[in-house]
């Protein structure tokens, strides 16, 4: 394993997925979870059939040019984090065997935070000490950026179920800079809510994470060990065509053109009868009037039981009975309990396939008018 620092250059953070270097086949680390076979086409330098859109490309930048607010997001609540500098990246490469390598560039690393988070830290650097007490270790801090639902779900399920190539790419920087795989940090920021959460990943599971990912990459290395650097020779694939890592994968017309093709007539096709561009309007239309009708009546609704709340404050009672257009009711205060379950906690006590069997995934359709 090695480490490099680079002088002021961009394309450290925009090079291939694979490459063939110095007799090696050398794989970037946040492309670890990537299809075998889109891997072995980036390395043969095949030219991309499927492009990322500009608006990918928009999401992909903003994402890396939020990392420096979840940094300082950090910091304000006590951690010690030490981000890394883009115009002098710091790159890390890890030999998985004789033939194929692992290189990336780590997002930042820290400290997690003294006990009582931004105030200690505060209170510590009022009263002059230089470093808090039982740091621990330096850990690799990983930073990811999801949308509202992916931020969701990797809250809910745990990094390891929901993304496991980050905590794979985090054991693998924390193997190259620190020469161990010791806990990881990966801290997501929801873009859309703009709210910042992290997870710490147990050592032992990072380290496999890291074991699986390498096993599962090592085909490559005997593939290239048996062919060479063969654009013709290719492994097999990973992913169908239905799935979304296929749908975005730049060679997908390459891999699969016939395949690509049914599914795109399969996405435009119309279930059931067609419907007209004006049946689509009026729908529309009278979609909006029931929305506002709704929303006129939700807030009648609204403002009446807030009256009805002073009322029975005013009464000093929680329930009483009141004269209505049709008959006399009962008005009294409800008390609604609910419970919550802490996932971070249980993300931390329990491996990936524990949690599988206790937090269940539904997924259900519907249709949605912005």
């Amino acid at each position: 394993m090695t480490t490099e620092t680079h002088t002021p250059q961009r394309d450290a953070y925009t090079r291939p997925a694979a490459r063939f270097q110095d007799g090696r086949l050398d794989i970037r680390a946040s492309a670890l979870g990537q299809c075998r076979r889109a891997l072995w086409y980036a390395a043969t330098e095949r030219p991309a059939t499927n492009p990322p859109e500009p608006d990918s490309l928009t999401l992909l930048e903003a994402g890396n040019a939020l990392e420096p607010v979840v940094v300082r997001a950090m910091q304000r609540d006590g951690w010690r984090v030490s981000a890394a500098d883009r115009d002098r990246s710091q790159s890390v490469t890890v030999e998985v065997s004789e033939r194929l390598t692992v290189t990336g560039h780590p997002d930042a690393t820290g400290y997690l935070p003294p006990e009582g988070g931004a105030v200690a830290a505060v209170e510590q650097f009022l009263f002059g000490a230089e470093e808090p007490a039982d740091a621990g270790d330096e850990l690799v801090i990983e930073i990811k950026t999801r949308g509202p639902e992916a931020f969701k779900r990797w809250r809910t399920l745990g990094a390891e179920r929901s993304h496991p190539e980050s905590v794979a790419q985090a054991a693998c920087y924390s193997l190259g800079l620190f020469g161990e795989v010791r806990d990881v940090v990966i801290a997501t920021l929801d873009t859309g809510a703009r709210r910042w959460d992290h997870e710490v990943i147990p050592a032992s599971r990072a380290e496999r994470a890291w074991r699986e990912a390498g096993q599962r990459i090592a085909v490559l290395a005997d593939h290239y060990e048996a062919d060479g650097p063969d654009p013709d020779a290719l492994p097999e694939r990973d992913f169908t065509a239905a799935d979304w890592k296929c749908k975005r994968c730049p060679y997908l017309n390459l891999c699969q053109p016939g395949e690509a093709a049914a599914l795109e007539d399969e996405t435009d096709a119309e279930p059931g009868e067609p419907v007209t561009d004006e049946a689509a309007q009026t729908a529309l239309r009278d979609y909006e009037q029931a929305q506002s009708q709704n929303k006129a009546s939700e807030q009648d609704k609204r403002t009446a039981l807030k009256t009805l709340q002073r009322w029975l404050q005013t009464k000093g009672e929680s329930k009483a009975r009141l004269e209505g257009s049709a008959k006399t009711r009962t008005v009294g205060m409800v008390a609604s309990r609910r419970y919550s379950v802490d996932h971070k906690r249980l993300n931390a006590l329990l491996d990936h396939e524990q949690r599988a069997e206790i937090v269940t995934e539904q997924v259900s359709e519907y249709v949605r008018v912005s």
